[in-house]
This record gives structure tokens, sequence and C-alpha cells, in this order.
């Protein structure tokens, strides 16, 4: 599943000007600069998830709709929501507060859930995920180009907490969380591995490879990994 900028920008321009009449009238509100807003508003620029969640609370809808043009109303009771569930074949997937960097790394604060996003159940047992385990967070970086492009919206799946298999993975470095491949080296050594050719790969050896943290596996990225 593609999201397509152009979309995705017009439907910001229009829940900017429906809820402040100008995009210089949010600017105080929604929390950020005026030029970022005029480049998303545009479809010049890649929205984060965090920011896209910022103009979503302060224009009064959901990021649901901002992104894919569908709005599950939080005024829904859990009943309906569930209906909605089984009728539409779709879950309902906690998104974090978390911009993982595909580069260097980027201090995050607490992983809190900010919203929620539909992903196709289908999608989710093809990947092999159950529902429970799936988390949507964003990405700000170029070195896992082209697998995962800068501004990306990931969907991890925390049950690993260990790089089990060569894979791509949320890493947790100190305050940061980084988006590297990583593979198993000689003598307990660990590999993180950019997929964009102009980065180099980086070894740790113990203890610095035991001590690596995960904080899920990168399964899909607007596509499967």
């Amino acid at each position: 599943m593609t999201i397509e900028r152009a979309d995705l920008a017009g439907r910001i321009d229009e829940a900017v000007k429906k809820r402040f009449g100008t995009r210089e009238a949010s600017a105080p509100v929604i929390g950020f600069p005026l030029p970022s807003l005029d480049r998303y508003c545009r479809g010049e620029s890649d929205v984060p998830a965090t920011r896209l969640a910022q103009i979503a609370q302060a224009c009064g809808v959901t990021t649901d709709f901002l992104v894919f043009g569908v709005d599950l109303s939080s005024k829904m009771t859990m009943n309906q929501s569930q209906q909605i569930e089984r009728d539409d074949g779709v879950a309902s997937i906690p998104l974090l507060d978390v911009i993982a960097s595909a580069g260097p790394g980027i201090e995050n604060p607490f992983p809190l859930e900010i919203d929620h996003l539909p992903f196709p159940k289908r999608w989710l047992e093809d990947l092999g995920v159950p529902q429970s385990a799936a988390r949507f967070l964003g990405a700000r970086g170029d070195s896992m180009e082209p697998t995962i492009l800068d501004g990306a919206i990931c969907l991890a799946d925390i049950r690993f907490q260990v790089p089990r298999i060569d894979g791509v993975y949320a890493l947790i470095d100190g305050a940061d969380v980084r988006i590297k491949r990583i593979a198993r080296g000689w003598e307990g050594k660990i590999v993180l591995i950019s997929d964009n050719e102009r980065y180099s790969s980086e070894t740790l050896a113990a203890p610095d490879a035991e001590a690596l943290r995960i904080a899920g596996k990168i399964v899909w990225a607007g596509g499967k990994i």
C-alpha cells in the first residue's frame, strides 16, 4: 500500500483551512514553523509521523483521515469499532510517538501511543504479525533507502526483543531509536548494515553486541520487507 504524497498534502491543506481558515492562523496552534507546514500542504516534503499527529490534533481530525482518507471516529463505541473491523477486515494499529532514525540516532520521547492507523488484517496475516504485537512508528533519514524512505511510516513486530534472524530492526541506542539491518558476524559480533550503499556498516563486538536492545522487527514500510 503506497501513500500518495499529493493526496496526503491535499487532505492536510483541507483540514487546516477548514479549522483555521489559513495556514498562517494555524501555525501557533500546530506548534512547528509555517514554512514546514507550507511544504507539507504543497506536497513538497514528506511528513514525519509526529508532525502528522500534531496536525491531526490541532485540526480536530484523526491521522487515519489525513493518511488514508478514512476516519474511524473516536466517538464510536468499542462494539461499533469491533464491528467495523469484522466487516471491513481492518485492524486499528497503535502509532507510537517515536521517530526512528535511518541515519544517526535521533533523541525520542517515551514511546507513548498517540493515535491509531488502519491496516488490513489480511496483510497482517501475510506478514505473520498478530495485531497485538503490531506498532507503527515514523522513520527519518536516507541510510535505509530504497528499502525504507525518509519520512516513511513503518510497521514493527514488537515480539522481537533480540535479533533472532537477519532482518531490519528498530534498535534502542541510549535515548535514541535507530533502524538498521542486522547480520551476525564471527565470534558473536553483530553487523549493523545500511541498505544505502553510501553508508558504511558498523560492527559491534562484545560487550556492545550483547548489550544491543531491540524494540521490534520492521516488517513493512509501504511494502513488505
